[in-house]
């Protein structure tokens, strides 16, 4: 889970996979869960093999280990959100460590609470894998989610309810609304400057207990947070070409606003998460129907990742962590790397390994070289002083000739 807080990026929890083989793995253990907090430092350049990460979890450290959950920042950013998941209990590994589907961080304090008194309204129930926004207004979007063993569910169920929590009234509400997407979870949600939230990928499922069903990726869901309406489009791809389904990927909102970057994913999830393809798309909304395209950026590529996190800070996407898949089984490898895009260029994103800042936390961030626009205009003032220093100084040698011998003032004598 991952956060933007001005110029620091906070990560939040995770999980490790717990070979099959190994004694304390069970069908309720399978994972390592992490209750550490840390954050990456965004206010100076670095260089991707040496990413400045601070760790604040001995002062900051989760109630519980936690992973599948969303976070988000509200409250004019001063608190980060955790929406649901899964919380186990470090000592025992017992999952469901709390009652409460919703906790707070305070940046200031660097202390974890939950909403406490005042809170009301339809409380989300416990779930896991929703897709997650907030918008301007401080209202939290939670649209999906599922439930299984390691949410203290016998049954494996998907939902395709959609929930808000306003932050600043501390009231729940359960959307009822027409028109809206079948079950869903591990689908992304991305939030356009007009309201809407846009949701793709994941998988559904048609009855409660039975198998979960990949979404095609052409089948896009827009929810319009002005109007509270759910609407359907199918997207177009390019010829001969298919958008593989996928869970695990990550979706960001590019710095021009109509395009949404969308990377990595897995064709199937659980022990075995082979590669969707292709790894690197992107999706155009600028109007309808929108296009999807399968450009290949430059530089160098990082491996196919899955549940990893994907953050837009100036004209960067930053990758962090995830699981390194293949074409043929379980992951790789855990990935413990961080990874940049720069987006500066619509024509051409490019994979770097430098990250320069302009400091203003808004700004382009290409960090390509100087600022020439700033140079040629300091030049050209500079050439224009000059030249009326110049026409002063012919004018005032016309009124006040000197003898040929008289030296100006601080020029030696002959």
């Amino acid at each position: 889970m991952a956060t933007l807080v001005n110029n620091k990026i906070y990560f939040m929890g995770g999980s490790r996979p717990i070979p099959k083989n190994s004694t304390v793995w069970s069908q309720t253990h399978q994972y390592n869960l992490s209750d550490e907090v840390f954050y990456l430092d965004l206010s100076s350049r670095f260089n991707i093999d040496s990413p400045p990460f601070t760790d604040l979890s001995d002062i900051s450290r989760m109630p519980f280990g936690s992973e599948k959950g969303s976070t988000v920042l509200g409250d004019s950013g001063q608190r980060i959100y955790l929406v649901s998941g899964l919380q186990q209990n470090m000592a025992t590994f017992n999952y469901n460590a709390s009652d409460s589907t919703l906790w707070i961080y305070t940046i200031n304090s660097q202390h974890w609470h939950t909403s406490g008194p005042g809170t009301h309204g339809t409380l989300l129930p416990r779930r896991r894998s929703t897709a997650t926004i907030i918008n301007s207004k401080n209202v939290i979007y939670i649209f999906g989610g599922r439930v299984e063993l390691d949410t203290g569910s016998s049954v494996f169920i998907i939902y395709d309810d959609l929930f808000t929590f306003d932050t600043n009234l501390l009231e729940w509400k359960n959307l009822s609304l027409p028109n809206h997407p079948s079950k869903r979870s591990h689908c992304t949600a991305t939030l356009m400057p007009d309201g809407r939230i846009i949701y793709i990928g994941g998988v559904t499922q048609n009855n409660p207990g039975g198998d979960s069903i990949r979404i095609l990726m052409t089948e896009i869901y827009i929810f319009d947070t002005v109007q509270s309406t759910w609407f359907f489009q199918t997207a177009n791809s390019p010829d001969s070409v298919n958008i593989g389904p996928r869970v695990g990927h990550t979706a960001v909102l590019a710095p021009d606003n109509h395009t949404i970057v969308i990377l990595g994913g897995t064709q199937s999830y659980g022990e075995d998460q082979t590669t969707a393809y292709p790894v690197f798309v992107l999706l155009d909304v600028k109007s309808e129907p929108f296009q999807y395209s399968v450009p290949t950026p430059s530089g160098s590529i990082p491996p196919p990742l899955a549940f990893h996190t994907a953050t837009l800070y100036q004209d960067y996407m930053i990758v962090a962590f995830g699981n390194i898949t293949n074409d043929f089984g379980p992951p790789i490898d855990t990935s413990a790397d961080i990874y940049l895009m720069n987006l500066s260029n619509p024509s051409t994103y490019t994979w770097v390994t430098q990250f320069e800042t302009t400091g203003t936390g808004t700004g382009t961030g290409a960090g390509t070289g100087p600022n020439w626009f700033a140079i040629i205009i300091a030049s050209v003032v500079g050439v224009i002083i000059g030249i009326v220093i110049g026409i002063i100084i012919i004018a005032w040698r016309k009124r006040n000739p000197r003898r040929v011998n008289e030296p100006l003032v601080g020029e030696p004598p002959n």
